[in-house]
């Protein structure tokens, strides 16, 4: 069977249930182009847009710690001192990385989740030692997909050129509008440009990785793919083996059989054919509004019902079309309908008469 899944095309589409074993492993469509590209236009963005409550955070920060540092002399520092120092380092650390992290982990989050929704799995996490050969590895690197890897390291780094040397020869014929300019101001302009450098650059990776997920996703279908084999196989072991299937259809059949015949202790009557159909029929007034059948059966079944009837005291009565209609118009469980109650009543009260009830 693998040697014919081996030579068979595949030209099918990978089912639901495949794809849910894909993600189960991690294995799903996705660019690190994109998640890269939402990171820095993120980052980049909070930094720009939170630089000034950053710094003016950190410079008050400082400003304070000075004052305060000013008034302690060096001889006069205690555990008390380095641990304010410490806590100063901290302070500093999140008024500046803090925003720019957040927006970092939002960002890394988000660019999965966009790609593949939310996914949980440990599965890429378990160590793989083939990873570790290194014929394995180079086998990855000489692959078609190391070849696409690449050149789409080459268009990257062609794209960030091309977009550095633009910038550049533009701004460098504006760099003679700095000359004479103090340090807050040369500082404040190249920190913007450098930002938007950054910027465009992150734009520029946005639109690529999107072309990237768009070739990851196609040649992710692509792989997944499955033979007409694999299709009959899989929907063979969804829908069961027919050989198990028959089996517990069997089983069912026998233990609702047994289930029935053991109801025909009970019964107030059974109505045969005499020898071709018999009918077992309960009724109580207090509970039931029509009397309900509990066990039928033809020509064995028919036989082994009268029998437990006789070994259980239940009367049996002979009424041939009563019987054959009973039959063939209700199943086991149904009460009886509104066209045989007289005929069925009539039995009744013949069999409570015999045994002394009231119908």
């Amino acid at each position: 069977m693998a040697s014919e899944d081996e030579g068979e095309e595949r030209t099918e589409e990978a089912s639901p249930r495949k794809r849910e074993e894909m993600r189960e492993q991690g294995r799903v469509a996705k660019s690190g182009e994109l998640v890269s590209a939402l990171l820095m236009l993120a980052t980049v963005g909070v930094f720009y847009g939170a630089a000034g409550w950053s710094f003016r955070g950190l410079g008050a920060l400082f400003e304070s710690s000075f004052l305060e540092l000013s008034t302690t002399g060096v001889q006069d520092w205690t555990p008390q001192t380095v641990v304010a120092m410490a806590q100063f380092a901290f302070k500093a650390f999140i008024w500046v990385v803090a925003p720019v992290a957040a927006a970092g982990m939002l960002a890394g989050v988000g660019g999965n989740i966009l790609q593949f929704g939310f996914m949980w799995t440990t599965k890429p996490l378990e160590p793989d030692f083939n990873k570790l050969d290194p014929m394995s590895g180079f086998s990855r690197i000489a692959s078609l997909d190391g070849v696409f890897e690449f050149f789409k390291a080459v268009i990257k780094f062609s794209i960030v050129g091309v977009i550095l040397y633009v910038v550049f020869a533009k701004w460098v014929g504006e760099a003679g509008t700095l000359w004479g300019a103090d340090a807050h101001v040369i500082g404040t302009v190249l920190g913007q440009k450098v930002v938007r450098i950054l910027l465009i650059i992150a734009g520029a990776m946005a639109v690529l990785s999107a072309a990237d997920f768009a070739f990851q996703k196609f040649r992710f279908e692509k792989r997944i793919m499955m033979t007409k084999q694999e299709v009959r196989e899989e929907r063979k072991q969804m829908d069961g083996n027919p050989q198990i299937k028959a089996r517990i259809r069997g089983i069912q059949r026998k233990f609702a059989t047994n289930k029935m015949l053991e109801a025909v202790k009970k019964a107030d009557v059974v109505i045969t054919n005499p020898t071709h159909f018999a009918v077992a029929l309960v009724y109580d007034r207090e509970s039931m509004f029509a009397p309900k059948i509990v066990a039928k059966g033809m020509d064995h079944m028919a036989l082994r019902i009268k029998e437990i009837a006789r070994e259980n005291g239940v009367p049996t009565v002979e009424n041939v079309p009563l019987a054959r209609a009973l039959y063939k118009a209700l199943k086991v469980g149904q009460f009886i309908s509104r066209d045989l109650f007289n005929a069925v009543a009539e039995v009744l009260a013949y069999v409570y008469r015999l045994r002394g009830r009231k119908l």
